[in-house]
């Protein structure tokens, strides 16, 4: 069963509460960034957690590994913080800046995911727009459209 976050940029406020729980359940260091949409919006960007993630094989440290339920985990005593990942990331979603030597990285609260609950970002959204399911009901649910092997959701602007 691989589950993942998707994101309703038609229901997000940009709040930032899915920011601040990540950081809160990550001893202060979020591994969430936000992108800007044409300076109209701003939305939170998950790792997408690939089917052939680019940032596990280009790891000089073998660092990064793809586990059963195909979710893509960085172990933090192996990273050192040498940024090839965040470099390799296609979609952006690597954070520029390291703490403790490590770059940070969505792990969809693996913690969380032990005891049956959703991830952080999912559980604190207040408008709805973040969703936690299995990847075959996703692309079932909402609407989209492949583009050489990789999803775009379709979605209107805030005016």
């Amino acid at each position: 069963m691989e589950k993942r976050v998707y994101i309703n940029m038609n229901l997000c406020t940009s709040c930032r509460s899915c920011a601040a729980a990540c950081a809160a359940g990550h001893q202060g260091q979020g591994h969430l960034k936000h992108g800007h949409i044409q300076e109209k919006a701003s939305v939170p960007l998950h790792c997408r957690h690939c089917d052939e993630p680019l940032c596990l094989n280009v790891c000089p440290q073998k660092a990064i590994k793809k586990d059963e339920n195909g979710t893509i985990v960085r172990m933090r005593n192996l990273c050192v913080g040498c940024k090839s990942c965040m470099m390799s990331c296609p979609f952006g979603v690597m954070l520029p800046y390291s703490t403790w030597h490590t770059s940070p990285k969505c792990d969809l609260c693996a913690d969380r995911l032990a005891e049956g609950k959703e991830p952080r970002c999912v559980a604190t959204c207040t408008s709805g727009a973040l969703v936690f399911e299995e990847l075959a009901t996703i692309e079932k649910k909402y609407r989209r459209t492949a583009e050489g092997g990789r999803y775009f959701t379709r979605f209107t602007l805030p005016r």
